[in-house]
């Protein structure tokens, strides 16, 4: 089974949408192999979509994804972390009828207290930390509160779109 026979496209693409409308993070929908089947419809800041669509930096993307992928796989909950560069990520896992269909979350904001690794972003993306620093002046500083809430109303999407409320 896979996410398009639970639900059709324009159902994910319209949570993505919400998601972002309402909390301002990168949403986007994943399948089992981390293949995207919707990706996001804004982004949360001006560093993500260069980092992303950049052939040797996407692997910050991609490691933070299959590694917390699984992680939400195997313990069935959504998974809170960071990308490499320091952006907060959550991935909540994709069930139905207990077969694992893939994930959603989101990123690309940046949790209080936390850090964006400024050098980092300058050398994936071959700019000056000047430059990276400009990048990601603008990103959305979060609490831990609005991650939660976040969080919770993106589960509770997921639960309407796959049919369980």
């Amino acid at each position: 089974m896979k996410l398009t026979d639970v639900a059709p496209l324009e159902t994910w693409q319209q949570m993505a949408k919400e998601i972002y409308e309402k909390f301002g993070v990168n949403c986007g929908v994943l399948d089992t192999d981390n293949v995207v089947v919707q990706p996001p419809v804004g982004w949360a800041n001006r560093a993500c979509p260069l980092i992303k669509g950049n052939e040797n930096s996407r692997v910050v993307c991609a490691s933070a994804q299959q590694d917390m992928s699984g992680r939400a796989r195997n313990s069935k909950k959504t998974v809170i972390g960071k990308c490499d560069v320091g952006f907060t990520k959550f991935v909540t896992p994709i069930f139905y009828n207990d077969e694992f269909l893939g994930t959603t979350g989101g990123c690309g904001v940046l949790l209080e207290g936390d850090k964006l690794e400024n050098f980092y972003i300058s050398k994936i993306l071959n700019i000056s930390e000047k430059e990276a620093r400009e990048l990601v002046k603008d990103v959305k500083i979060i609490s831990a509160d609005d991650l939660e809430k976040n969080v919770n109303y993106l589960e509770k999407a997921l639960l309407k779109i796959i049919g369980t409320i």
